[in-house]
């Protein structure tokens, strides 16, 4: 029978706490520092609850291997701990080990029928393989569990707009944006939605109010800048850009795309020095460029 002596239990019940008080603060790092120093004294009488922890700091840390060599020995000591193939789920969904992701996730939900974010984390990888039946499935399985779920109800909502179900995503997404208007990306989604739409005036509304609070989201002015250019607006569409490039000096498809308006608009030099600079910033542009039919003019001069 293996024992472990009074002095080693209390020293590591005494570094679990302080491990935990750490944790508390949210510093992790100290937090792990301790309870690496009860593990230790510890022996075979390990808190479960406590490994939990190191490994999803461990996770924390994107130290992946470290986090699952610690949720599989944890599984050694309880092999029907949910919580350890949710934490092995978050683990290969990084590691993009798909599969194994959506095995771990399934293995917690069927201890835990009731882990509502392990039906989250599933719908989302499903969501990565393009596997829109069981997406749906496991978002609306989490709504059905927390009706003011946030991410899952915009997360439902992202995944109908990109199979363009437009009049959905805009009822979940009107609903995201009830339950977290301070999140720029709730008012952004109802932008793209309303843009879909043709609804312009609806669509920079909800543009604006996502600027202000986050003004560097590149994807807004290229948004308005889009929805402009459709309108043959090409003196807002250029605007768009310029303001975006303002906040976003280094995005190499914002000078891209004003290279397009500015050829449009018959600015010839102006579009050459934008398709430059997309080029110097990111060389994908290079070969996009000499492909692009309505650039086909600049190409020759990209090397000058």
């Amino acid at each position: 029978m293996i024992t472990i002596s009074k002095k080693k239990y209390r020293l590591s019940n005494n570094y679990r706490i302080i491990g935990e008080s750490f944790l508390e603060q949210d510093n992790i790092e100290k937090a792990l520092t301790y309870f690496k120093k009860s593990k230790e004294f510890g022996g075979a009488y390990q808190d479960i609850d406590m490994l939990l922890d190191m490994a999803f700091i461990y996770y924390e840390k994107d130290e992946l291997i470290l986090a699952q060599k610690l949720f599989k020995e944890i599984l050694t000591l309880n092999p029907d701990e949910s919580r350890v193939y949710f934490g092995l789920g978050l683990v290969y969904e990084d590691s993009e080990d798909y599969n194994l992701a959506i095995e771990s996730y399934l293995n917690a939900i069927k201890i835990d029928q009731n882990y509502q974010q392990a039906y989250f984390f599933l719908a989302g990888v499903y969501q990565r393989k393009d596997d829109f039946k069981n997406s749906e499935k496991y978002y609306l399985k989490a709504i059905k569990m927390d009706k003011e779920d946030y991410w899952s109800i915009l997360n439902l909502g992202s995944l109908y707009e990109e199979y363009d179900m437009d009049d959905k995503a805009e009822r979940l997404f009107k609903k995201a944006y009830r339950l977290n208007p301070d999140n720029p990306t709730s008012s952004f989604n109802l932008g793209v939605i309303y843009g879909k739409k043709g609804d312009l005036v609806k669509a920079e509304k909800y543009y604006n109010i996502s600027l202000s609070l986050d003004p560097v989201n590149p994807f807004i002015y290229l948004n308005l800048s889009v929805y402009y250019k459709e309108m043959k607006m090409y003196t807002e569409a250029i605007q768009w850009l310029d303001r975006g490039i303002d906040k976003n000096p280094e995005k190499a498809f914002l000078y891209y795309h004003r290279s397009c308006l500015y050829l449009l608009t018959d600015n010839k030099e102006k579009a050459i020095l934008d398709a430059k600079t997309a080029c110097q910033l990111d060389d994908f542009f290079i070969d996009y460029i000499n492909k692009d039919e309505d650039l086909n003019e600049l190409a020759d001069y990209l090397d000058k």
